[in-house]
């Protein structure tokens, strides 16, 4: 069977939901006493601001870039997920929510192009929830987390992987070469259960 893994740039998505005027502005989510940067737009990432970088490193793109800061609301934050959650339980047998951001769908024996269908539900989630998210099809978990890996990162980083497999990546339709291609250009070590099955 194929694997779907869906995922997004979470909390300020969710964040932008209810506060529309934030989007294109830098934001970062800060964990709960507010000292590091627990999420970060794409906007905020432009500037350099690395995950977990603790707020006072960076509070100066407050004055420079406009960079809005915000303290994280885990209910809230719980409450879309779990909206999105039952969204995409409709879209495959056997759902397993991994986190709060990311759940993989067994698409095994459905019929029907599921490329297609990634989109079908990327939209849905947009349309219904607000959040935009990223899809990634494989052969098994860990090669649907990695095909989720390139369709954000194609979105993200243009030039870094081919424009067509931006938001959702179906790695089941690639041959041999164009897989090759892929993992030439990923650091597999940044992939979860790639780096460290590899490395054995």
């Amino acid at each position: 069977g194929s694997e779907m893994c869906i995922r997004d740039s979470f909390y300020c998505s969710a964040e932008r939901i209810f506060r529309p005027s934030l989007n294109g502005l830098p934001l970062v989510v800060l964990s709960n006493n507010d000292g590091c940067c627990v999420a970060r737009s794409d906007e905020a990432r432009a500037l350099g601001i690395r995950m977990g970088q603790p707020y006072f490193e960076v509070r100066h793109f407050e004055h420079t870039h406009g960079l809005v800061a915000l303290s994280a609301n885990f209910e809230l934050y719980g409450d879309i997920s779990d909206r999105i959650a039952s969204l995409v339980a409709g879209y495959g047998h056997r759902q397993e929510v991994y986190s709060i951001d990311e759940s993989f769908v067994d698409l095994g024996g459905i019929r029907g192009d599921p490329c297609e269908r990634g989109r079908r539900l990327r939209s849905r989630i947009l349309q219904w929830v607000g959040v935009p998210c990223c899809i990634g099809i494989g052969a098994s978990k860990t090669l649907a987390k990695l095909a989720n890996h390139v369709a954000k990162s194609a979105q993200r980083k243009p030039g870094s992987y081919p424009k067509a497999l931006a938001q959702v990546c179906d790695l089941t339709t690639l041959d041999q070469a164009g897989l090759d291609q892929i993992l030439m250009a990923t650091d597999v070590a940044q992939i979860w259960g790639i780096g460290r099955r590899l490395e054995d």
